[in-house]
């Protein structure tokens, strides 16, 4: 048994619904209003301002968790969550049931009306006994206050061909968000692109993890123990056809490497192409037209 309390970052399963506290919005959204410090892409501050957090059971077989999460971030309409958690691990892989209830918010910033919101999910991963299999899934479904029903889950597979030259790795997932979904505190966790799709669609040109169908290709090389190469390819189709953002269909490539200089250093460049469907007068969020967006960054960690 741990019981915790505080201030600390709190992450459920690989991140589909919490992963933290880590929405930085800055001074440039909402004259200021949502401004948490700024950090935006880094998001250096994790953390749930207040927790109390109880865990029950070990390593292996049968666990739970109880939660109480109070976010002190305009951006996530200061939410305090309830949150339970029963998962039963084993060496080919893990089953999870989680269900999580917004139980206040500030009403000044609850934008998405999540005040009341109950969310419940299935979720599972592991290698079935395949080494180099790799399968996970969540199922999420979500009772609005207004008593409205929205969902969201997806289905991933991949496989690591270790006995060829470079150990290549190939994964497929497809993610589907229904039109009112709300994605709560969703970040990554277990690799890039896992739950932020899309470095310049989930940063900057969205969608963000709702109202959306996603598939994704990610492949990978491992030239020495310390270096990988990646790319991610994103597909995004818009399920809902209304409002403002009406037409966020788009492509994405994204190639990456991870670096790791040292045990307390890593550097990741990456270069990104966006190519919407639409501009903003026509459904889409890019300013002026609909050409490829093309983005580089270079990302330098420590760790102390």
């Amino acid at each position: 048994m741990d019981i915790s309390f505080g201030r600390q970052n709190i992450a459920i399963g690989d991140g589909f619904l919490v992963a933290g506290d880590s929405l930085n919005l800055g001074r440039g959204i909402a004259d200021g209003t949502l401004n948490r410090g700024g950090a935006y892409y880094l998001t250096g501050r994790k953390n749930f301002d207040q927790t109390a957090v109880l865990r029950v059971g070990g390593a292996s077989g049968l666990r739970s968790d109880l939660m109480w999460l109070q976010s002190d971030n305009p951006a996530q309409a200061k939410a305090r969550l309830a949150i339970a958690t029963l998962e039963n691990i084993t060496e080919k892989g893990t089953i999870g049931l989680t269900y999580l209830k917004v139980t206040n918010t500030d009403k000044r910033f609850d934008f998405l009306n999540r005040d009341g919101t109950k969310t419940y999910s299935l979720r599972g991963q592991g290698n079935i006994g395949y080494p180099d299999l790799f399968l996970s899934a969540e199922y999420a479904e979500q009772i609005k206050n207004d008593r409205s029903n929205e969902s969201a889950w997806y289905v991933e597979a991949g496989w690591k061909f270790s006995d060829l030259y470079l150990s290549p790795t190939i994964n497929y997932r497809y993610s589907r968000f229904s039109e009112g979904y709300d994605p709560l505190f969703y970040g990554n966790v277990r690799a890039l692109g896992t739950w932020f799709q899309g470095e310049v669609a989930s940063n900057y040109a969205g969608p963000f993890n709702s109202n959306t169908r996603v598939k994704s290709i990610s492949l990978s090389i491992a030239p020495t123990y310390k270096l990988s190469i990646g790319m991610l390819l994103f597909n995004f189709d818009t399920v809902g056809k209304s409002g403002t953002f009406s037409n966020l269909d788009a492509k994405e490539v994204d190639i990456y490497a991870l670096w790791n200089i040292s045990e307390h250093a890593f550097l990741m460049p990456l270069i990104g192409m966006f190519n919407p469907d639409a501009d903003l007068d026509h459904g889409g969020s890019q300013l002026g037209n609909s050409k490829s967006n093309f983005y580089t960054q270079l990302l330098l960690t420590t760790k102390f």
